[in-house]
């Protein structure tokens, strides 16, 4: 009963030791340099322009009341 279980475990380790390649040290990666500016474009500047006006849009009619929530499901 003791066998099938070593050869079953002893197989592939002895397998992985001798199969087993070669470690390779990674490359040293360089690291990124910071830059001062931000890498921030001009349609991330006009998007959230926009996205902030319909926020302001929203706000000043759910004050006046005139909001209206459709639930759709």
């Amino acid at each position: 009963m003791v066998v099938p279980i070593i050869v079953l475990l002893g197989i592939p380790i002895l397998l992985g030791i001798v199969y087993m390649p070669p470690f390779d040290l990674p490359a040293e990666e360089k690291p990124e340099e910071i830059t001062e500016e931000p890498a921030a474009s001009l349609l991330y500047y006009i998007l959230m322009g926009i996205w902030t006006l319909y926020l302001i849009k929203i706000l000043l009619q759910v004050k006046k009341g005139t909001f209206k929530v459709n639930q759709r499901y």
